[in-house]
């Protein structure tokens, strides 16, 4: 009777040693099996990867372009296969197909009109800032001279300028230049970024199958969720700007030509792109008042020309275009999926420029957006719960 007794209370000191870590349990296991050890190493080669592309960036520019390309247009691919039984190599290449004759018609019809205005602009510009060093008494000195020559070197050989940038833009990206020239090193850009489009059309949603299989199975459905959404607000954030862009665009040509805005198509098309990156317009609005002005100075029509038809209406052909992209074009195709307020979109595009230029602008906010989303969604609640025990 005395051993049965005993037994439970035995039962449970040899529960309660096996519960107990143990210090060799620790020092067998591997680095890898370690959860501390684990997520270091795992945000380690996040920074490593993250640094090697930075690092890249003009190689991987056409390798970047084509995935989000791909991302972007997935929701038709996808639609077209599930409702249809399209496949989806058919699918990527008759959107090539459609882009590419569609890209060509546009260049035929408006590309002498765009090639027009910018070579004219490039033609004057010298013109209207002696124009305008004149109506205010400035003295440049040997600027617009050297300014006017440069103009007309460009002239004689319009990719002297594109070899520079590109030059100057990366080793890599210089050495391609260089060997192929800048038209090679354009057209094998726009071809590679054609060929990465359609194999990752083709193989987006296999390679994310795939990937799901490395997720482990306690969590993969909220891992998964969360993906969900960084995706979701990705793919909104790109295909509600260049719809946004391309429609503003549009507007501002129109509403710059019935100013007589002069290099309406070209001014209005520029600010509709730079669009993409929220606030980045608002640098050509007051380009297009100073080159209305010196083209009225120019011209000789100053005498005729007054503050309303100089600055006023094109001030407000921009001011109502940016109204109806804020109150209308934005709440209508991107719905807000970024969740960041005008503050934080500011002071992000601010430092993706400062760190990453082009790149760095186009996928500030997106990058912000997946930060906040797995703040909120991992950081933030582990961070309440830890408060409230303590």
């Amino acid at each position: 009777m005395k051993s049965e007794i005993q037994k439970p209370e035995k039962t449970e000191a040899l529960a309660t040693r096996l519960r107990r870590p143990r210090a060799d349990d620790v020092d067998s296991k591997h680095l890898w099996q370690i959860a501390a050890a684990r997520d270091l190493i795992l945000l380690i080669f996040i920074a490593a990867t993250l640094w090697l592309l930075y690092g890249l960036r003009e190689i991987f520019m056409p390798l970047l372009i084509a995935l989000v390309l791909a991302h972007v247009f997935n929701p038709v691919v996808t639609f077209l296969e599930e409702q249809w039984r399209w496949p989806r190599p058919l699918t990527a290449a008759l959107l090539l197909a459609i882009f590419v004759f569609s890209f060509a018609g546009l260049l035929s019809w408006l590309g002498p009109l765009l090639l027009g205005q910018v070579t004219d602009l490039a033609r004057r510009l010298p013109e209207y800032l002696r124009t305008l060093a004149a109506a205010y008494d400035i003295h440049p000195g040997n600027l617009l001279n050297q300014l006017e020559r440069s103009l007309r070197q460009l002239q004689l050989d319009p990719q002297q300028i594109l070899g520079q940038v590109f030059q100057t833009t990366g080793q890599a990206v210089g050495i391609v230049t260089t060997v192929f020239s800048t038209t090679s090193y354009l057209l094998l850009s726009a071809a590679l970024i054609l060929v990465y489009f359609f194999f990752f059309s083709w193989s987006f949603n296999r390679a994310l199958q795939s990937m799901s299989k490395y997720l482990p199975e306690n969590r993969k459905e909220r891992i998964v969720e969360i993906l969900s959404r960084m995706d979701k607000a990705i793919g909104q954030f790109f295909r509600g700007r260049l719809i946004i862009a391309i429609i503003m665009g549009v507007f501002l040509s129109i509403g710059w030509y019935f100013t007589a805005v002069p290099y309406w198509f070209f001014l209005g098309m520029l600010t509709g792109l730079l669009n993409i990156v929220p606030y980045l317009s608002v640098v050509s609005w007051p380009i297009v008042i100073l080159l209305k002005y010196a083209d009225t100075l120019t011209s000789g029509a100053a005498q005729t020309a007054n503050f309303l038809s100089i600055a006023l209406w094109p001030s407000a052909v921009y001011i109502g275009v940016q109204l109806l992209e804020g109150w209308l074009l934005t709440p209508w195709i991107q719905s807000g999926q970024t969740n960041l307020n005008a503050a934080t979109v500011l002071v992000v595009v601010i430092i993706g420029g400062a760190l990453g230029g082009i790149m760095g602008l186009l996928f500030a906010i997106p990058i912000a957006a997946c930060i906040k989303i797995f703040l909120d969604e991992v950081i933030l609640p582990r961070m309440r719960r830890w408060a409230a025990e303590h």
